[in-house]
């Protein structure tokens, strides 16, 4: 099935040399091609974002399969452009929740991986590809009978939140402390802390999937007007506005997470 949407050229670019090297491989074990992530939910910023995708696969991959997967990828790397991540999998893992990250082959920063744990199989991704999954080719994600379940989604955004983010923010006060007066924090860091929270506190709150950008202004109207300041600055430290914020700024980014992962948590 053709695809009936546009994406931005550059997304367009990394597709069609996909599809290239596919071909030249002689892959039709891939079935179809889903786009995820920033991609899906309107956020992705040229120079900046990753092409996420979903690959279904009609049966489980040989390591004969996996050979051409990796020049493909290997291919794409060469070429440039963003990098082309996501994962290979059957229709029928799609049917079954994620309960816990899986072994398949998979790419990440650009590489192709096999034997290894791919931590983009989890519910979150399910939902995103269920609800938003823009097609390539192959069957609507309306016909793959993922399994897109809510209580699942709503357990592993609380324990991401527990378990990554607490850590995350503790390393990062840890980097803090250690400035010295008058340093200045990276901006990106900013925006992937305070942006990523808030994205998983609205969908513990909604149960919707949105992109960073799409957290941050959902937690505008959600949350009061004194973290209001600091999630303007996270906003356009991910718009590419700046590369480097004040300590400060830094610091009540973290300050705002904190809270955030106490009011979605609550209970």
């Amino acid at each position: 099935m053709s695809r009936a949407v546009s994406f931005p050229n550059s997304v367009d670019s990394v597709v069609a040399d996909y599809r290239r090297r596919l071909d030249a491989e002689g892959m039709p074990v891939v079935r179809g091609l889903y786009l995820v992530g920033s991609v899906a939910l309107d956020d992705f910023r040229p120079g900046a974002s990753d092409i996420d995708f979903v690959a279904m696969l009609d049966r489980e991959p040989t390591a004969r399969d996996c050979a051409a997967l990796e020049r493909v990828h290997v291919g794409l790397a060469e070429a440039g452009g963003p990098c082309f991540d996501g994962f290979y999998l059957t229709v029928e893992a799609l049917g079954r929740v994620p309960a816990q990250y899986a072994v398949l082959p998979f790419s990440l920063d650009g590489r192709f991986r096999t034997g290894e744990v791919c931590r983009e199989v989890n519910p979150v991704v399910w939902r995103c590809l269920s609800r938003h999954g823009r097609t390539v080719f192959g069957p609507p994600p309306s016909e793959l009978g993922i399994a897109d379940d809510s209580d699942a989604l709503r357990t592993y955004q609380v324990k991401n939140l527990r378990e990554y983010w607490l850590s995350w923010i503790t390393q990062a006060e840890a980097g803090l402390a250690a400035k010295a007066p008058g340093e200045d924090a990276n901006a990106e860091a900013l925006a992937w802390g305070v942006l990523g929270v808030a994205r998983i506190a609205n969908a513990l709150e909604t149960e919707g999937i949105v992109s960073k950008d799409g957290g941050g202004r959902h937690a505008l109207a959600a949350h009061p007007a004194r973290w209001h300041p600091v999630l303007r600055e996270a906003l356009a430290a991910h718009a590419g506005a700046m590369r480097r914020v004040p300590v400060e700024v830094m610091r009540e980014g973290l300050a705002y997470m904190r809270f955030a992962i106490a009011e979605a948590t609550a209970g």
